[in-house]
């Protein structure tokens, strides 16, 4: 580089604090084919600034040009393609760097990046180990090495790594939730439960992490703790919608209607943005939570609301079946069921429905009729025992 470009670079850091674009201005009017590769780089870091990515990209591009085996110009031009979603490139740009001995920490902490965002753990784990040699202190490649022994299943390795990470930065909340994310893959939920916990007690928990941790709660049959957990999360911040309804449903399929309720009543104050399956969903979720609240009526009215958009929902025309036949109503419940017999995927358990209500009936030779129907289209070791006792019946 010469001492008017040195110059020149001098004047553009004076300016670039005050007046950025006119130092991009001032640079790009000294870049010549002829000109030090230094002043491109230097144009490309401006651009970085001013998030110009393409322009960062081409200036980078062009230092190279002039002088390929710049390696500071090589591992921006990395930088830049990673936040471009350009991973792809990014070996190939570093290549030469590697090959020509020039490599520090950062070029394998690139490295392992841009092969673990391609799905390629193996190479990104040699890629991050090389670089904890160079630079043992960095906790950046030591949790890329652990997402490699995550993404091949090495679970156990992960969690002795993650361990120590979170020893030496507990405030980080990413590597407890990876921890705990680890203990599920082994199946150890008490152990998650203890992670994400120490996230929540901490103040660094995300919504996200908070409502994991409601659902491993509930999966573990702890439903107070469960519902304290998820009205914390999403008391922050409006939820996602299918999150919401996926927790109002777990405690439903705990038959905790009352829980349930709580969420609900969140889905339904944004009742007017659901798209039609969000809204198919939570009428489901309503009607089942009226009925384990004991509310026949207000069931009813949700089963009916819910077919009146979907007539062809074969869940809600057994449920809505069911409804009736509890109550003494086998005309109503046979209704239901023959409808929901015409739909697809539901027709054995609709002619297993059936069956049952004509049993009640002591129809026991049109109860065979059904039941041998179910077997057809869906043999099951139940329903053949079941078939076995009614046909004595009819004998």
């Amino acid at each position: 580089m010469s001492a008017q470009e040195a110059k020149v670079l001098r004047q553009v850091a004076d300016r670039a604090e005050s007046d950025p674009a006119a130092a991009v201005a001032l640079l790009a009017s000294e870049i010549t084919p002829e000109s030090s590769a230094a002043l491109d780089v230097a144009l490309g870091n401006l651009n970085v600034q001013q998030d110009e990515l393409e322009k960062a990209e081409e200036a980078y591009r062009a230092a190279l040009e002039k002088l390929p085996t710049f390696a500071r110009a090589r591992m921006n031009l990395a930088q830049v393609l990673i936040r471009q979603e350009k991973s792809g490139q990014v070996i190939e740009t570093l290549r030469p760097v590697l090959t020509s001995g020039q490599a520090r920490p950062e070029t394998f902490t690139l490295l392992g990046y841009s092969f673990l965002l391609q799905g390629q753990s193996l190479p990104a784990e040699t890629a991050y180990r090389q670089a904890l040699l160079l630079k043992p202190e960095d906790v950046n490649n030591s949790l890329g090495l652990a997402k490699c022994l995550l993404e091949q299943e090495r679970y156990s390795e992960a969690i002795r790594l993650l361990e120590d990470l979170v020893e030496r930065e507990p405030q980080r909340s990413e590597l407890w939730v990876l921890l705990a994310n680890a203990h599920l893959a082994l199946e150890q939920p008490d152990q998650a439960i203890v992670n994400l916990e120490c996230v929540r007690r901490l103040g660094i928990a995300s919504t996200e992490a908070l409502a994991t941790l409601g659902d491993l709660y509930l999966n573990c049959r702890q439903p107070a703790e469960a519902l304290s957990v998820y009205e914390e999360a999403f008391a922050r911040e409006a939820p996602p919608l299918e999150r919401l309804l996926r927790s109002a449903e777990g405690f439903l399929m705990l038959g905790m209607p009352a829980e349930s309720e709580t969420l609900l009543r969140q889905a339904r104050r944004v009742a007017a943005s659901l798209n039609p399956d969000q809204r198919r969903k939570l009428l489901r979720l309503e009607a089942r939570q009226a009925y384990l609240s004991g509310d026949r009526k207000a069931a009813l009215m949700a089963y009916e609301r819910l077919l009146e958009e979907h007539p062809l929902d074969g869940d809600a025309l057994i449920a809505l079946g069911d409804l009736h036949r509890e109550a003494g109503e086998l005309e109503e419940a046979m209704m239901a069921y023959e409808r929901a017999a015409r739909t697809s995927g539901k027709e054995a358990q609709a002619f297993v429905r059936q069956a049952q209500v004509e049993v009640e009936r002591e129809r026991y030779a049109k109860a065979v009729e059904r039941l041998e129907a179910a077997q057809t289209i869906d043999p099951r070791p139940n329903v053949a025992c079941y078939l076995e006792q009614v046909r004595r019946l009819v004998r």
